[in-house]
């Protein structure tokens, strides 16, 4: 959504994301050659996906790229353009396939940002949040984590990096299964789609952002742990628990795939260029419920 967001992301371990995201393009059929828009799209984003083999990627942000930044796409061999998420100046179907990595969480409107993905996309929606599990909302309720995203605005010197690059922190809206699959329904209310989700654990934090959590009981763990001994018990952990799906799915990020199909509702039919309700579809169904049970 925003430069500052690709700041304090740059340079993190993106190995697990990267995993996660070579196994959806497969088990989805997600073409390499597809059309890419990146939604908040940093320079490493870019090259997450160059490294799984797209090569036409286009990267869009609310803001213009700094010079560094500039410099950075312009090494990858990415454009950017000026967009904004939640109200993207761009006709229905205009990429194959539009991405966001952990953007939604910064506007001020998640829905409709996802919304304008849905609207744009051709085939293809792919999103990382935090994940809405049981175990993420037992950590907020004991205060090892917190409702609102205020480490990346004290990163930037409390200028911006929160809602809509704003230095007001974001609230961090979490989305799991159930939250795509109504917001998706709701809008693809004509045609059917499939979905491919994804929790995983991925503390994918360093030792200066971890100092920055003070509103947590993070805070009075590392007086205890150092920072770095904190951080490897948390890789240690991950490593055990994304083997064992059950306690994998409980994790701190929520992964999740849209695939658009062109078939209508069952009770809907196209005639010209309308879809309407198909009357067919009724009598149809009466008709079962009739039927003798042989």
């Amino acid at each position: 959504m925003t430069m500052a967001k690709q700041t304090t992301r740059k340079g993190k371990n993106r190995n697990r994301f990267e995993q996660v995201l070579n196994n959806c393009v497969h088990c989805m059929g997600i073409d390499l050659l597809s059309d890419v828009l990146v939604v908040g799209g940093s320079a490493e984003d870019g090259r997450t996906l160059q490294r799984i083999g797209f090569t036409r990627v286009t990267l869009s942000n609310l803001l213009d790229p700094r010079p560094s930044e500039q410099a950075d796409l312009d090494d990858a061999g990415m454009c950017a353009v000026r967009m904004d998420a939640e109200a993207m100046e761009l006709a229905d179907n205009s990429y194959d396939l539009v991405l966001a990595h952990e953007v939604l969480h910064h506007c001020r409107s998640p829905h409709k940002a996802l919304l304008e993905m849905l609207r744009v996309s051709r085939r293809h929606v792919i999103l990382l949040e935090p994940n809405n599990s049981l175990a993420m909302q037992l950590l907020l309720r004991l205060r090892f984590s917190f409702p609102y995203e205020l480490p990346a605005v004290v990163a930037s010197g409390f200028q911006t990096g929160g809602v809509r690059d704003s230095s007001i922190p974001n609230y961090i809206y979490r989305w799991n299964a159930m939250d795509l699959y109504r917001t998706t329904a709701s809008y693809l209310a004509e045609s059917e789609f499939d979905l491919y989700t994804q929790g995983y654990w991925d503390f994918n934090v360093d030792a200066v952002e971890l100092r920055r959590r003070s509103e947590t009981r993070i805070g009075s763990v590392t007086k205890i742990l150092s920072p770095p001994l904190f951080l490897a018990g948390l890789h240690c952990f991950q490593a055990v628990v994304n083997h064992i799906p059950l306690l994998g799915s409980q994790g701190n990020k929520f992964f999740g795939c849209i695939r658009k199909r062109s078939e209508l509702k069952p009770w809907l039919i196209r005639r010209g260029d309308e879809v309407k309700f198909n009357g067919d579809y009724i009598i149809r169904q009466k008709g079962r419920r009739r039927s003798p049970v042989p």
